[in-house]
């Protein structure tokens, strides 16, 4: 059995920056066809991102609630 090729040159993850601990993606499209099923994420404490498990978009929490720097 063969193995699927690496793809090398995938572009790189959307990285945004959020004031909330939970928030919630679609895959950041605007548009109810394209992009995956909402999903709400939550940052867990001590950290200061969260990758969605669809698109590998990235939030950042910087300041808000929750961030106890």
């Amino acid at each position: 059995m063969s193995t699927p090729a690496v793809q090398l040159n995938r572009p790189a993850p959307v990285i945004r920056t959020v004031s909330a601990s939970r928030v919630a993606c679609d895959g950041l499209t605007n548009s109810p066809v394209l992009g995956h099923p909402r999903v709400w994420l939550s940052i867990p404490p001590g950290q200061d991102f969260v990758d969605c498990p669809y698109c590998d978009a990235r939030f950042v929490q910087v300041g808000g609630e929750g961030q106890g720097h």
